[in-house]
This record gives structure tokens, C-alpha cells and sequence, in this order.
């Protein structure tokens, strides 16, 4: 995957993803975040690990975000974690709904597939 795409699809809040690619990419950065978290911990001490700990941070907003516009939500709707106890859960609840089966103001359908058993007889 080219760099440029790579760096798009965890660090920019923009487009849709569906619910796999979501919990898939979280994971991702979660594992590459706490492993060199772990190593600059080692080297430099609580700022080397909290420079990787902002950097999941800022992916897992901008995940949530592109989740979120697969349901035709803002990404500003996740201020709401702020709140105690049901602002989480409601934020939660929200990143698992199915996304909508159209396109949106956020873009095209990414679990849509156009030309899933498309036959061409004419060959």
C-alpha cells in the first residue's frame, strides 16, 4: 500500500469505512502504537511512550470520525464521550450501527459492490 493512502486512511477524518475496517484499523494502531510506545518508553522515558500514546489518540479520533460519516453522523457528535457514563456508551452504540446504504454527504457506500456477479455474455 503506497504511503500516501496509508497515512490517509488512519490519520485524515475523511470518507467512510464500514464496521471491519473500523475495529480492524483500531487494532492495527493500537498494536503498532503500543509496540514503539514500548520501545521509545524504554529509550527516552514517559516521552518517548506519551509521543505514541497522542499518536493513537489522534487515530482513533480520526478512525471513529470516518466511522461515523458511514452512518451520515459528524465526527463532532464523539465530544459527546466527554459526558459520564452514557456519553461512552451512546458513542459506542453509534461507531457499531450499520452504515447507511447509500452515498452520503461523506461519500460513496464502501461496503457497496457494484459489480459483485456481473456477467458479461457477450464474450
Amino acid at each position: 500500500m503506497p504511503l500516501i493512502p496509508l497515512f490517509s486512511a488512519f490519520f485524515l477524518p475523511r470518507g467512510r469505512i464500514t464496521r471491519s475496517e473500523w475495529l480492524t484499523r483500531v487494532a492495527i494502531a493500537a498494536l503498532v502504537c503500543a509496540a514503539f510506545g514500548n520501545l521509545a518508553g524504554n529509550a527516552f522515558g514517559d516521552v518517548g511512550s506519551g509521543l505514541f500514546a497522542l499518536l493513537f489518540i489522534w487515530m482513533a479520533i480520526a478512525l471513529a470520525t470516518q466511522r461515523l460519516h458511514d452512518i451520515g453522523r459528524r465526527g463532532s457528535v464523539l465530544v459527546f464521550a466527554i459526558v459520564p457514563v452514557l456519553g461512552p456508551i451512546w458513542v459506542v452504540v453509534q461507531l457499531l450501527k450499520r452504515g447507511v446504504e447509500h452515498a452520503n454527504r461523506f461519500g460513496a457506500d464502501p461496503a457497496a459492490r457494484a459489480d459483485y456477479l456481473k456477467v458479461n455474455i457477450a464474450e
